[in-house]
């Protein structure tokens, strides 16, 4: 399965196995925990920090369905060191779940944006 996967309108992106998060526009580091916590539903114990960013993205004890999904409409307007921290932080997630865990994370992304991703990550 992969793990990224770029599609025309990440929004369309469904699934009726899987729990679906849609990130909307943001434009800075703040405002990308406040709304990664919205709509992953993270745990009030969340420490806005990308070290608990991603210690959220590998637990989800709080949500049911195996498969989380998280749609880009695009990518976050963050500076480029936030933007990198960012991708890494994603990246090393989806691919630290184990096929035998209770779940796993699936990033959505825009077509359009593969270049500048492939640009910050080896994927």
């Amino acid at each position: 399965m992969k793990k990224i996967i770029f599609v025309l309108n990440p929004g369309s992106y469904s699934s009726e196995t899987e729990f679906a998060a849609h990130l909307p526009h943001v434009k800075c580091e703040d405002q990308l925990f406040d709304k990664l916590s919205e709509v992953l539903q993270f745990p009030d114990y969340f420490g806005h920090n990308w070290d608990a960013v991603y210690d959220c993205l590998r637990d989800f004890s709080w949500i049911t369905q195996k498969g989380i999904v998280l749609m880009h409409d695009e990518i976050p307007a963050l500076n480029e060191t936030s933007l990198k921290i960012y991708f890494e932080v994603l990246n090393d997630a989806v691919n630290n779940w184990k096929e035998e865990e209770e779940h796993y994370l699936k990033i959505v992304l825009p077509e359009g944006s593969q270049s500048l991703i492939q640009n910050i990550l080896p994927i």
